[in-house]
């Protein structure tokens, strides 16, 4: 493929979705675009706003958190893995909403304490924190909501 049809090709494409840089750099190398022509079309694209590592850093961390349920941590690791700079990754996640975060924990705590068969209280309460460490919430958070659930069981 040329530099221009890729070029096109990759600006068709991030006008109709978010992209961070990483992505459309594995994309236009899967192209077998060269090297210096890939550099050269990322630079046209963030010049011109097609990729925006910041807003595709926001909206890729409100998606996560509403629809798959991930908490902070692996909402950072993912943005990370994509290359996004940790000063960007923290500014995104500070959008999240506190509040919401803890309901969304004890929903998720929840839901998996209704799945669970055994009621040793013990191995009730490692299996709830394993899950919701494995969504990538922070311990604290975790604690306060399963002695919320705890609370509501009593």
């Amino acid at each position: 493929m040329d530099y221009k049809k890729a070029l096109n090709l990759a600006a068709s494409l991030c006008s109709k979705k978010e992209y961070c840089c990483d992505d459309i750099r594995k994309k236009l190398l899967a192209w077998e675009i060269t090297p210096e022509d890939c550099n050269r079309i990322l630079d046209f694209l963030q010049k011109n706003r097609f990729i925006d590592e910041a807003r595709f850093a926001s909206f890729y961390a409100r998606d996560k958190f509403r629809f798959n349920r991930w908490g902070m941590k692996k909402i950072n690791l993912m943005l990370r893995q994509k290359g996004i700079p940790s000063d960007i990754v923290r500014s995104a996640l500070a959008t999240l909403d506190a509040s919401e975060y803890e309901t969304t924990c004890l929903s998720l705590l929840k839901q998996k304490y209704r799945s669970l068969h055994d009621r040793d209280e013990l191995q009730t309460k490692a299996k709830l924190f394993r899950f919701c460490l494995s969504r990538g919430f922070d311990y604290e958070t975790i604690q306060r909501c399963y002695d919320l659930l705890k609370k509501q069981k009593e």
